[in-house]
């Protein structure tokens, strides 16, 4: 037993390495920045305590990228979730059409999430954009501040679409084919059998689709950078963007060291959460 204990850490060895190197040290050392006063060069100069976090939550602007992330979220969550939903039940049995319905649905899987950015910008852009002229309409997509964080949804839900759909569609698929067998024997419907029997059954991918999905939001960053660049009038600044504008355009280390934390307890919680969320699960 103990000689099987080794050779398992000793095959995690290089993995644990790099998440040493590349994940854990750089977390720590984001942890300690940010109580500390940091230098335009990233030296630490001095203990400043809570100082940094009181400058980044007085700062209207990231206040401001706290409520587009959640106006994001409450836009995106559950549009993902019902069009995955959807699309997963329409397919979840396989028959001779749905081969063509599932490289529709995956088709966005082909596509890098620059090039689809890119895409929507296009299809977006002004009052005689694509979508407009298509549909007969005359709205400002990209311009407005009321329909700029509508468009970005949708690109979220375009880039998370494919990988979200395969994960639903192999829980719906990896289920028991005798009992729902039994169920249509025993004179249950295609509707009954997918609420009584097929829906309980994929609520745990469910659950970790959803899951990912509020992490995706939170963390939503390049999208914006391509599609929107934070505008118009900054409508469309998420945490992720703020972050990115004030280390990488500023240098602001202080701000830098502070959201980098703030986003990782806030992954740590979303995964304790999720365990807990799992481990009641199985125990009902």
């Amino acid at each position: 037993m103990k000689s099987n204990n080794l050779k398992a850490y000793l095959l995690l060895m290089p993995s644990l390495i790099l998440a040493g190197v590349f994940s854990f040290f750089p977390l720590a050392k984001s942890i300690i920045g940010s109580f500390c006063t940091i230098s335009q060069q990233g030296e630490i100069i001095g203990f400043a305590g809570l100082d940094n976090y009181i400058s980044l939550f007085s700062d209207k602007a990231f206040v401001s990228s706290i409520g587009h992330t959640l106006l994001f979220l409450v836009i995106f969550l559950p549009l993902n979730t019902l069009l995955i939903l959807l699309a997963a039940v329409l397919t979840r049995r396989k028959e001779k059409h749905t081969a063509i319905a599932e490289c529709i649905f995956l088709t966005p899987m082909a596509i890098s999430l620059s090039s689809m950015a890119l895409i929507f910008r296009e299809i977006f852009r002004g009052r005689i954009s694509i979508i407009n002229r298509l549909f007969s309409m005359d709205i400002p997509w990209l311009e407005s501040p009321d329909y700029a964080i509508a468009v970005l949804a949708f690109l979220g839900v375009f880039l998370d679409f494919g990988i979200d759909y395969i994960l639903l569609l192999s829980s719906f698929r990896k289920i028991d084919k005798s009992i729902i067998e039994a169920a249509a024997i025993d004179g249950a419907g295609d509707l009954r059998t997918l609420f009584m029997i097929e829906l309980p059954e994929a609520r745990p991918m469910l659950a970790v689709i959803v899951f990912l999905a509020i992490k995706d939001a939170v963390m939503i960053s390049a999208p914006v950078m391509i599609l929107t660049a934070g505008g118009p009038f900054r409508s469309t600044e998420t945490i992720m963007y703020y972050y990115y504008l004030e280390a990488f355009r500023s240098g602001n280390h202080g701000a830098e060291t502070s959201i980098a934390t703030l986003m990782a307890a806030f992954s740590g919680l979303m995964v304790l959460a999720l365990a807990k969320w799992r481990k009641h699960d199985e125990i009902c």
